[in-house]
């Protein structure tokens, strides 16, 4: 199956398009897992032994390890397979970070939350880390203050 390269703003134009038209009991089922709507950025990742976390937001992919100074390049899209979506970042040393998302739920064993995505980084040197992503998580209603003037 060849590959497709879909930049940043067209992910957004696909979520869009994806939304037109149909009944609203087809409107309200979710994307299937293999839709470039699906994988469109703000994207967060992360995983255990060692610690890192990544995160895509726009073209700018930024991976964050302990004790390590962050990596952070730029991706101009993504490649959409199936069930899969790829970004390979060119760092400002002009090596690589490639960070892929598959469509497929994943706990994260440290907290046993669960992600809609597994993911896995490649560093510029060949290693692998794996872990758990999604969209990024939402903050917290704030709480209602207490004993409000009226």
């Amino acid at each position: 199956m060849p590959r497709v390269i879909v930049p940043a703003a067209s992910l957004a134009a696909l979520a869009l398009a994806a939304c037109g038209g149909g009944d609203k009991a087809s409107d309200s089922k979710p994307a299937p897992p293999d839709v470039a709507a699906n994988f469109t950025p703000p994207l967060d990742a992360r995983g255990g032994e060692p610690a890192w976390g990544l995160t895509i937001r726009g073209a700018t992919l930024t991976l964050s390890q302990a004790n390590q100074p962050d990596l952070a390049g730029v991706a101009p899209g993504a490649v959409i397979q199936p069930h899969t979506a790829s970004w390979s970042a060119a760092l400002p040393d002009g090596r690589t970070l490639k960070a892929t998302f598959y469509a497929s739920n994943c706990v994260e064993p440290a907290t046993g939350a669960t992600y809609p995505f597994s993911a896995e980084v490649q560093l510029p040197g060949g290693a692998l880390l794996d872990g758990c992503g999604g969209p990024p998580a939402r903050p917290a209603p704030a709480a209602k203050a207490a004993g409000r003037k009226r």
